[in-house]
């Protein structure tokens, strides 16, 4: 199609101004103009975080879940498919949202950053797992005996390994180099004790560190249930760096030894569990600043994405303050050391009450 002469409406004569000009705009003053900048930066900042968390968000949470469906059964239970089994008539589906992580409590002053050597290192003297649940909005700790026998991987000096065998859980720290293997060793550990349940992050931190953690959350007030050294029971105390360690590490040297020393240390972590949630409530970001201040004491496998999913999805829960232990007897083993031997039915229940749902079927 020929495109058609554009023709003037009325050639030869200029168009005729408007009667009246245009109304000018009054001027941005200088002032205003500065404020504006700030505003725009201040809300382009925000944005930038806002994704920047958003990212550290997704990353962390597809790092700290898992779907349980490779989890060992109970001799009472029956595999039906995906993460579901059935125990004693009632269907159960695995909770994919769970976050799972073992805190290990490391019997020494201070982390050996220099590297340690492999089967020369402290033992874990607590061990506890943490469980995040979206679904019900609680954060739950399991504590699981020192002593309690288990199979653990055993290495040589030179970190290769030499098979499994049936020892106390701490030991399973004491085979690595006092990082990172031996926080693993104790992470798959405690999966194997746990029927293979998922296990995706482990952190350990040593008595220095637990102290630094007492004053960067302001202190912990206690109550000891017994009296020793310069504690008396039933008078509250505030730990700090100058005391925590003296109030954890006593321990009677009698069969029943540990559970009142992991009595304690219950006491104490859930005071600061308390105290970081109030933080990270207020500011989910100051978890990396908290972590910061211990980090020379620390050693875990969890970054700065998944510490940030944690902080998120923490500051939304509750605490549990009602402490979850693993259920079974005690016995002095070979030695005179003491032996834990777990109740595998009350930890399967367990399990099954804490990492999945009933659902019909």
């Amino acid at each position: 199609m020929q495109q058609a002469e554009y023709k003037d409406p009325k050639p030869g004569k200029e168009k005729k101004p408007k009667s009246k000009p245009p109304k000018r705009r009054s001027r941005m003053s200088k002032g205003s103009r500065v404020l504006l900048t700030i505003v725009c930066v201040v809300v382009g900042i925000a944005a930038v975080l806002g994704a920047t968390v958003f990212v550290l968000d997704r990353i962390g949470h597809g790092a700290l879940t898992g779907d349980g469906e490779d989890m060992r059964l109970h001799d009472d239970a029956e595999n039906i498919d995906a993460g579901r089994v059935r125990y004693k008539g009632q269907l159960y589906q695995y909770k994919n949202d769970v976050s799972t992580i073992v805190f290990m409590g490391v019997d020494s002053e201070e982390k050996n950053t220099s590297g340690g050597e492999f089967g020369d290192s402290n033992q874990a003297d607590v061990i506890v797992l943490g469980v995040l649940d979206p679904t019900t909005k609680h954060i739950s700790l399991i504590s699981v005996s020192r002593d309690s026998m288990c199979e653990i991987e055993v290495l040589d000096d030179n970190g290769a390994s030499l098979g499994t065998a049936r020892a106390q859980l701490a030991l399973s720290y004491a085979y690595g180099d006092g990082g990172d293997r031996s926080c693993q060793l104790t992470a798959d550990a405690v999966s194997k004790l746990f029927y293979d349940l998922p296990v995706s992050a482990y952190a350990s931190i040593y008595m220095d560190g637990v102290a630094k953690l007492t004053d960067l959350v302001g202190g912990v007030t206690v109550t000891p249930q017994e009296t020793f050294g310069a504690f008396k029971a039933g008078t509250p105390v505030v730990l700090n760096s100058s005391n925590t360690e003296a109030y954890l590490r006593h321990r009677d040297k009698t069969v029943e030894g540990n559970n009142g020393r992991m009595e304690r240390h219950k006491a104490v972590m859930i005071e600061l569990a308390k105290a970081m949630l109030s933080k990270v409530r207020q500011d989910p970001m100051s978890i990396l600043s908290i972590y910061d201040g211990v980090s020379k004491n620390v050693t875990t496998n969890i970054d700065a994405p998944a510490m940030v999913y944690l902080a998120r999805v923490a500051s939304r829960m509750t605490l549990n303050t009602d402490v979850q232990k693993v259920a079974g007897t005690s016995t002095l083993g070979a030695g005179n050391h003491a032996e834990f031997n777990v109740d595998e039915t009350a930890l399967y229940e367990l399990i099954l009450k804490t990492f999945y749902e009933p659902i019909d079927g």
